[in-house]
């Protein structure tokens, strides 16, 4: 049986005009919100305010388990674009070549929405976005 793996976290509790509370769980290291939960206000004043353990959410999910724990690196990452491409940007060019272009390992973002994301050096377009790994 897996041992208990202590992790600094964060706890985000809040509240929707649609009368949902939602409840986040980040691991401080890597950056992850591994556990999300969504609560009907009933749910939840019952839980807190009756000190019920075992109440019932109406949704949950989680992620990001094999990050939990470990530490995000990040760094800045620029890629040639295609020779024929043209003076307008496509962000789904971008994408498409992020994808193949990232090191093993690295996770690319994809919005690409930043003033930076695109640029041009030596008469060739380039694109830039932010990487990501966990170790």
């Amino acid at each position: 049986m897996n041992e208990p793996k202590e992790i600094e976290a964060n706890i985000t509790i809040r509240s929707t005009y649609d009368d949902m509370i939602w409840i986040e769980i980040e691991d401080k290291t890597s950056g992850i919100r591994f556990v999300r939960a969504e609560l009907t206000r009933e749910q939840f004043v019952n839980a807190v305010m009756n000190q019920l353990g075992n109440t019932d959410v109406k949704h949950a999910e989680i992620r990001g388990l094999d990050k939990v724990g470990k530490i995000m690196e990040q760094k800045e990452f620029a890629y040639l674009m295609p020779s024929d491409y043209p003076n307008y940007i496509s962000k789904d060019i971008a994408r498409n070549m992020a994808t193949q272009n990232t090191p093993t390992e690295w996770i690319p973002d994809m919005g690409f929405d930043r003033q930076n994301s695109f640029f041009e050096k030596d008469g060739n377009h380039y694109a830039r976005t932010t990487i990501r790994r966990w170790v």
